[in-house]
């Protein structure tokens, strides 16, 4: 393994130079006491029947969604993804070993391990850690035992270090801006812009494939509304210079294809289902990046204009719709919610 040459870039924005990092009223009279009582227990029933209906359909909801159990899907020669569950882990497979993203948990380490051994004989030489959230990064236990070495940005190790989880392996070499894992003929670089999707998110590239995987936040087909409307963990101080370092490195770099880090269940127009896509063009990223632009703009004219509550959130009978109903999972509803985000980080420096 060795460290790559950092990238000439120049100083205009966006290049590598810039990132340093009521209550009911009570009624007093025996008849208005029974009234209130009875619209009390009507109203609890009402809540109840919703809430049994929300959860019949929510169950119903996750039940389609539920992706076949685990697969490999072949990328490109030598670039494959282990797919367990509702998760995509990239791998590479080299004439001197393999090099292992992003375990996921105790459960389906195991299995990325057994299938691995399905298409080769090699060992498990690296296992590279795209950012800290333990849904990601749990159970390289198994590789290490087996000899392999864990790599992750050394923000990643800071996290580790302070909210320890068992199941999640300390890495055992750390890097701070760009770094190049090679096994023979592969190789995985390791590019790190600054906090994004929480402190440490590294975006991956392959060689000699020359593609590209940027866990969570970008994810073929297209581009999306967040899964989590909270997005406790978007860092909004340097999501914008992450974006135009992330497009910089596309252009630099001649890249073309995104892989994947997530499979959902999407209509296949024919009043079915099938699993989103393992690739997708490159062009996603650009889309994603509008995103999040409307988003700091959306915010930024509601706060001008007053449009924004004393509890952080921004009244949605107050925002412009359009620039968002285009994105995938579009929810109108959700939008205050991931606005408030970005509110806080305005108001507070959060």
């Amino acid at each position: 393994v060795s460290a790559a040459a950092a990238r000439p870039r120049g100083t205009e924005p966006g290049t590598a130079k810039q990132r340093r990092l009521k209550t009911n009223n009570s009624q007093e009279d025996g008849a208005g006491l029974m009234k209130t009582s009875v619209d009390c227990s009507l109203s609890w029933r009402l809540v109840v029947s919703s809430f049994a209906l929300c959860m019949g359909l929510l169950a119903c909801t996750r039940q389609s969604d539920q992706p076949p159990n685990q697969a490999i899907e072949k990328i490109a020669d030598g670039v494959y993804t282990f797919r367990f569950e509702n998760q995509r882990s990239l791998f590479l497979v080299a004439d001197q070993g393999v090099i292992v993203t992003d375990p996921l948990n105790t459960v389906a380490a195991a299995a990325y391990r057994d299938a691995i051994a399905e298409i080769t004989a090699q060992p498990v030489k690296y296992v590279v850690y795209s950012h800290y959230h333990w849904d990601r990064v749990s159970g390289a236990q198994i590789f290490k035992d087996a000899g392999a070495e864990i790599v992750a940005q050394e923000r990643c190790a800071d996290r580790f270090r302070v909210n320890p989880n068992p199941n999640v392996v300390m890495p055992d070499i750390t890097f701070s801006e760009e770094y190049s894992v090679t096994v023979g003929n592969q190789s995985l670089d390791l590019f790190y812009f600054g906090p994004s999707h929480g402190d440490c998110l590294t975006v991956f590239v392959t060689s000699p494939a020359n593609l590209l995987q940027v866990v969570e936040l970008i994810n073929p087909p297209r581009a999306s509304f967040p899964r989590n409307p909270l997005v406790s963990y978007i860092k909004p101080h340097n999501l914008r210079q992450f974006f135009r370092d992330l497009e910089f490195l596309v252009n630099e770099r001649g890249i073309e294809t995104v892989i994947a880090s997530s499979a959902i269940a999407v209509d296949d127009g024919q009043s079915g289902q099938h699993l989103s896509v393992a690739t997708g063009p490159v062009t996603i990223i650009h889309d994603q990046a509008m995103f999040w632009e409307a988003i700091y703009n959306a915010v930024e004219i509601a706060r001008a204009e007053g449009n924004v509550g004393i509890d952080s959130f921004v009244k949605l009978k107050t925002i412009d719709l359009e620039p968002f109903k285009p994105y995938d999972g579009y929810s109108k509803e959700d939008l205050p919610i991931i606005m408030r985000r970005f509110v806080g980080f305005y108001d507070m420096g959060r």
